[in-house]
């Protein structure tokens, strides 16, 4: 398996940007679901018989606000900072694989 590296010769997983981008490309989702509910005044944790409808909300908007992501990812590479857009990729990678975790098993 190929392991990247950054111009310097370290793996990219030991680089600032990249672990940096990483942890913001996993933050931005949620942090857009939690102002969201804020402003339109629903509960993230409802129980009982809503709480299927705002599941399927809360996957909906995770979704949604990827696209954020997908903005910071290209602007990434409109700048040429590869490792910028590399975290950027993996970490809404991860976030995919965590809604869909939340959607079907939750």
């Amino acid at each position: 398996m190929h392991d990247p590296r950054t111009p310097d010769g370290r793996p990219i997983w030991y680089s600032a940007p990249f672990v940096f981008t990483f942890i913001i490309a996993m933050i931005l989702p949620v942090i857009t679901l939690y102002i969201f509910s804020k402003t339109h005044g629903y509960n993230i944790q409802q129980e009982g018989a809503i709480k299927e409808l705002v599941k399927v909300l809360n996957v909906r908007l995770l979704s949604a606000s990827v696209i954020l992501n997908a903005g910071l990812f290209f602007l990434a590479l409109k700048f040429d900072k590869e490792l910028i857009a590399r975290g950027i990729l993996y970490g809404t990678v991860v976030v995919f694989a965590l809604i869909f975790i939340y959607k079907y098993l939750f």
